[in-house]
């Protein structure tokens, strides 16, 4: 899981701590993910999975009373630091949660959004871009030729893949989902599910979620989390059927107490 010093990991956290005033909330986590790779990160509820995803993209920052130690690097490249422009680091790393939230706006503006952010203009290349992204989202050809209408007024699922078309459109170099299936029904969390694996190798994925099977079936690599430390990580098959730590074992079988 160690990057080369020609292809950096696409995200590495290295020695990563986090406090919300006298509360750790993550304890010396180190964690590399490999570029093109979907990574899971398991663990019991408020073990700090989602605190984790929000540390990679800075949103812990809207938090009073928030503290971070350690590096945390995507692409190579130190994105904690004061002088790193939160603007560029969103643009880099996408956010999906668990909650569809589209904005209150045509299903074709939602995807827009973030590309007139930074400054596209030119229809051709906006009608372009929104349309890849539908694809890549796979929601083209349930919404052509209805791109004027509301987005609120598609499904829960198509919503949530509309908010990771949205993501999608300013081609980041990760994406982060936090949860992104567990508001959803069968068959949405089912579409949902392909389109990650449609995602591996073109986008790294950071995936939370509690559901150990979408884990075992979407993901490369899997990390488990147990109240604000790393207890292992390694590849899915391995971890699930051989994992090295006891905890992990315990928590696998449905013995650890969070």
């Amino acid at each position: 899981m160690t990057g080369s010093a020609a292809s950096p990991p696409a995200v590495a956290l290295d020695h990563v701590s986090l406090w919300y005033g006298a509360e750790r909330a993550l304890q010396d986590v180190s964690l590399t993910v490999e570029s093109g790779q979907v990574m899971a990160v398991i663990g019991p509820s408020g073990c700090g999975k989602s605190t984790l995803l929000r540390v990679v993209n800075r949103l812990v920052e809207r938090t009073p009373g928030v503290r971070v130690a350690g590096r945390v690097a995507v692409g190579g490249e130190d994105v904690l630091g004061r002088e790193v422009s939160l603007e560029a680091l969103r643009r880099r790393v996408g956010m999906v949660f668990q909650q569809p939230n589209p904005f209150p706006f045509s299903i074709y503006d939602n995807v827009a959004y973030g590309l007139r952010i930074r400054g596209e203009r030119d229809p051709a290349r906006l009608r372009a871009r929104v349309q890849a992204a539908l694809r890549e989202a796979g929601l083209w050809d349930e919404v052509r030729g209805k791109l004027a209408r509301p987005a609120r007024a598609l499904s829960g699922g198509q919503q949530q893949r509309l908010c990771i078309a949205r993501a999608l459109a300013v081609e980041p170099e990760v994406l982060l989902m936090d949860e992104p299936t567990a508001a959803l029904d069968p068959l949405s969390t089912a579409r949902i599910e392909e389109l990650m694996d449609r995602l591996r190798g073109r986008y790294t994925v950071l995936l939370v979620t509690h559901n150990l099977q979408q884990a075992a079936r979407v993901s490369d690599q899997t990390a488990l989390l147990y109240r604000g430390g790393l207890v292992e990580a390694g590849p899915t098959p391995e971890l699930f059927t051989a994992p090295k730590a006891a905890r992990t074992e315990q928590y696998l079988t449905g013995r650890l107490e969070g």
